[in-house]
């Protein structure tokens, strides 16, 4: 027998280890300037208090421990600082900035070669609400991307509200307005059409879902969106979205940002703005984020909060895209 690393495992030599802490160490600093504070959560977690925020279908690891818990690698961080800030922080006032650079564990295409461990370096604003806070967060994305090396980024902001209320009205039961989430999230074009004009599913929502899905540019997205989904009380989550692009363009960041109402997350936590970050060459995005404003109700604390993850190896990726060279290492530190 050949020994090897499970699939979505693998190793990495003093080259590539080098680079990647010292592009991991460019992010942490980016983090901290915007006066963040980093935390760190167990690897594991009960499983049971994952699954009181949201549904986990991409943890696959879960197994008992010797005391009969059922437990599970963290799939991502947010919900283990969601959970932190409730058992940890009690009775200390929010807003909290905290930041990380930990590994999780999920499910991804196989088809693909994904990664089944990775590194999600991230930031969670808990206790900022309103416009200003989300472009907090989306500026602090820039500023990540930018100290890592990464060039021509660009950030694809949406809502999930607007998505969530036609889907609401479509007349759909909770399998189908799940498949077209899912639809969205994996932007397939052609799931979404046939979702959209499946039996039982009130026509002019239907429309409303298929054209939703295309709709993608600057400030006049948005208005095209509100022409589509006004005249069906679904126009919820625009103006802020509105308030969010403006900020966020009128700082001038490195990078292009641009309205996608395709932007979902296969987190089903986010309430408000969800936003993704890609790169040329890669098709994949590096990272992203979005308004989770009812999870840590579900800790038993009630705050609001936004936040973003990037990959780690993505952005690795997306260097090597662009033509970068990992650093050189000193032949005695090996």
């Amino acid at each position: 027998m050949i020994p090897s690393t499970p699939r979505g495992f693998r190793d990495c030599l003093p080259t590539e280890a080098a680079w990647r802490q010292a592009v991991d160490r460019r992010v942490r600093d980016s983090f901290a300037a915007w006066g963040y504070l980093p935390i760190e959560t167990p690897t594991l977690e009960r499983l049971e208090v994952l699954e009181m925020a949201g549904t986990l279908s991409d943890t696959p690891f879960r197994f008992f421990d010797s005391d009969n818990n059922l437990l599970a690698l963290r799939p991502d961080c947010t919900l283990p600082a969601a959970r932190l800030t409730a058992l940890r922080l009690r009775g200390k006032q929010a807003p909290f900035r905290l930041c990380y650079s930990q590994r999780v564990f999920r499910e991804q295409g196989s088809l693909y070669g994904e990664d089944r461990e990775f590194t999600q370096m991230g930031i969670e604003f808990i206790g900022g609400t309103g416009a200003m806070a989300d472009a907090e967060v989306i500026c602090m994305l820039f500023d990540a991307l930018s100290a890592a090396g990464v060039r021509d980024f660009t950030v694809a902001l949406g809502t999930v509200k607007v998505l969530n209320a036609l889907v609401a009205g479509a007349g759909g039961d909770e399998l189908w307005q799940a498949a077209v989430r899912d639809a969205f999230h994996s932007s397939d074009f052609v799931a979404v059409d046939g979702l959209s004009a499946a039996e039982g599913i009130r026509p002019v929502y239907g429309r409303a879902i298929k054209e939703l899905n295309r709709i993608r540019g600057g400030l006049e997205a948005i208005e095209r969106c509100r022409e589509l989904v006004e005249p069906l009380g679904c126009d919820d989550g625009l103006d802020q979205l509105e308030a969010v692009f403006k900020l966020v363009s009128s700082t001038e960041e490195a990078g292009t940002l641009l309205v996608d109402f395709s932007v979902i997350s296969s987190f089903d936590y986010y309430t408000g703005i969800v936003f993704k970050a890609y790169a040329p060459g890669l098709g994949q995005s590096l990272g992203s984020g979005g308004r989770y404003d009812t999870t840590l109700e579900a800790f038993g604390r009630k705050e609001p909060a936004a936040g973003f993850a990037l990959g780690l190896e993505r952005v690795m990726q997306a260097l090597e895209a662009q033509g970068a060279q990992p650093p050189s290492v000193r032949p005695d530190a090996v």
